[in-house]
Order: structure tokens, then C-alpha cells, then sequence
């Protein structure tokens, strides 16, 4: 059973390089996620608006420009932006693109994302309230976080053709700690860009993909798939 395709807009904002609101988030990805946050319509104010909003960024970065890629369910307020912050922007409604979607059609796909794998804490091992400390996650790299991605691809209904895998810049920024006033939180995390070509196999699992996202830190920049059909729809 196939269903309707909810709609998604992309947005591209190239990113004014003389701007000091620009370089602050282009070196905190707390800035950066703060800076999409803010462009998100009021009206879709909730208790988690970057899921409300189905709102997915990633930092395409050449050594000329930075372009600032951002998906979400409704068009965003580009007015928001610092004067001077963005070159151009432009938008996209992708909801004719959802409903091309169909088994055996081919694409092209990008993604930056953090492969990952867990270590199970010990039994033994409590925080002060009693309660198992979460296992250590470990950043894949090489053969292993190919293999992460084609399992990914494959839960978002995708047959990998080819796959080119590249290192991007380590993300790092400071956040607030939630449970401590005044302390800051260092967040730093890897980042692994998957690009080639794949068939689609179940396009409801890639609809799905496309708009939550895949894989963990979609909050700050990781797990926006983006794809472009081989022929044009």
C-alpha cells in the first residue's frame, strides 16, 4: 500500500563570506543549527519544531563558497537572515520529485552523515541515579562505514550501484548543558559524505528516508539525503 507523498521544499542559501554573522556559525555548529532554527516559519512552532518542521540542513563546503542546504516541509523565512548574510538563495518544491519515485528508477544521491557503531556499557557501569550508562558510540571509518551506508541505503529502499566516500571537516561547537546552569557542553563529532548512484526499491522507505532524515545528529547538519533522478522526471 503506497502513501500520498507529504510535500518538502529545499532551499539554498549561499553564504556571504564577509559576514560576521556567517563566520561565527561556519566555525560552531551550534550557531549554524541555531541560524536554520530561526528560519523556521512561527506558525509551525511546537514542542520540537525542527521535527514539526521536517527541517534537515547540510554545509556544502568548496574552497570559493560555502552553500547552506536546508529541506523542510513548508518554505522558510528567508527574511530572517542577517542583511548581508546570504550571496543568492533560491528554493525548490520537491513534492513532484516524491511522487516520481518508484521501483527501478535510478539517481544520484548525496549524504553526510555519521556512521556509527555502539559498545554495550558494563552491567555494572551506573550514573549517580542508578540508572546504565549508555554504551560508547564509535565513529566508523574506511570499509566499515561503506558497509554502514549500504545497510542505511538499503533500509531506505535503495540498491547501491557505486558509492564514493569522503572525509569531511570534524563538526564541532559548544552547547548549554540542560542539566547544569552555567556549564557548556563541547560537541564535536565526525562526518562521512556518501555519494553514487542507486536503484530505487521501495519508494515509500526512500519518501520516508528523504523526510526524517537518516542516521544520528540530523539536528546539526548529519542525515539529509538528497537525491536527483539519472533521466529527469
Amino acid at each position: 500500500m503506497t502513501t500520498t507523498p507529504a510535500t518538502a521544499h529545499l532551499t539554498r542559501i549561499q553564504i556571504n563570506p564577509r559576514s560576521h554573522e556567517a563566520a561565527r556559525d561556519l566555525t560552531d555548529i551550534q550557531n549554524l543549527h541555531r541560524r536554520a532554527m530561526s528560519l523556521i516559519p512561527d506558525q509551525l512552532g511546537s514542542a520540537d519544531t525542527r521535527q514539526a518542521a521536517g527541517l534537515l540542513y547540510r554545509l556544502e563546503r568548496t574552497p570559493r563558497a560555502h552553500t547552506l542546504l536546508l529541506q523542510s516541509h513548508a518554505p522558510l523565512d528567508l527574511d530572517a537572515l542577517p542583511v548581508g548574510y546570504a550571496l543568492a538563495t533560491d528554493h525548490r518544491d520537491l513534492t513532484h520529485l516524491l511522487h516520481w519515485l518508484a521501483p527501478g528508477h535510478t539517481i544520484r544521491y548525496r549524504i553526510d552523515a555519521q556512521p556509527h557503531r555502539s559498545l554495550p556499557s558494563p552491567l555494572d557501569t551506573r550514573d549517580a541515579e542508578g540508572r546504565r550508562k549508555r554504551g560508547t558510540k564509535i565513529h566508523l571509518l574506511g570499509d566499515d562505514a561503506t558497509a554502514w551506508w549500504h545497510r542505511k541505503a538499503a533500509q531506505a529502499g535503495l540498491t547501491t550501484n557505486g558509492v564514493l566516500t569522503t572525509q569531511q571537516p570534524d563538526v564541532t561547537g559548544w552547547k548549554d548543558d540542560p542539566r547544569e546552569t552555567g556549564k557548556r557542553i563541547r560537541i564535536y563529532s565526525k562526518r562521512t559524505r556518501f555519494e553514487g548512484t542507486a536503484a530505487i526499491t521501495d519508494p515509500d522507505q526512500l519518501r520516508t528516508a528523504i523526510l526524517q532524515g537518516v542516521g544520528r545528529n540530523r539536528a546539526y547538519g548529519a542525515g539529509l539525503l538528497s537525491i536527483a533522478p539519472l533521466a529527469r522526471p
